[in-house]
């Protein structure tokens, strides 16, 4: 497990113990679920389950918050995603996503769809939309930035080029 990961399930756990007004009880619910003095001290599991017994907290108390912490990270997840689009000269503006909207239309980025529905020729027409799990939205991120980093390699490799003619 990276330590970036583990850095964000701390955050996560975090925000939500803030939603539950219990940010001040943290490191009580540490020490004494786990023996030790800090979250960094925690395993992946650990926070887990933390995480998972928190928000369980937080859905009795109100199912609002709980339902909008998730959408939350749906919506960081997607912003991430068209930085990385807008890195690559595709942008979106309030009135026109057209262009993002064409980018993900195109054959790459429809493992999103089912098989039946790529059977039919069917295309995503949702954008980003069609993500709707933060797996999914992880999964196109990390396919952006390949392709984000590989066209930055061939223009450099051009340049390079040009720069010797």
């Amino acid at each position: 497990m990276t330590t970036t990961t583990l850095k964000e399930k701390r955050q996560h756990y975090h925000r939500l113990l803030l939603a539950l007004g219990e940010a001040k009880y943290k490191d009580v619910i540490v020490s004494t679920r786990f023996n030790v003095n800090s979250t960094k001290e925690l395993s992946a599991p650990q926070l887990d389950a933390l995480i998972t017994e928190a928000k369980q907290r937080l859905a009795k108390v109100s199912p609002k918050a709980a339902k909008s912490e998730d959408e939350l990270q749906l919506k960081r997840w997607r912003n991430k995603c068209l930085l990385l689009l807008n890195q690559r000269g595709i942008t979106a503006t309030p009135k026109d996503w057209s262009p993002v909207n064409k980018e993900l239309e195109k054959k790459q980025y429809q493992w999103i769809l089912t098989e039946e529905q790529r059977s039919k020729g069917l295309v995503n027409h949702k954008g980003l939309y069609a993500f709707n799990t933060v797996e999914s939205l992880v999964k196109l991120f990390k396919q952006l930035a390949n392709i984000r980093d590989n066209e930055m390699a061939k223009a450099k490799e051009i340049k390079n080029l040009t720069l010797k003619n």
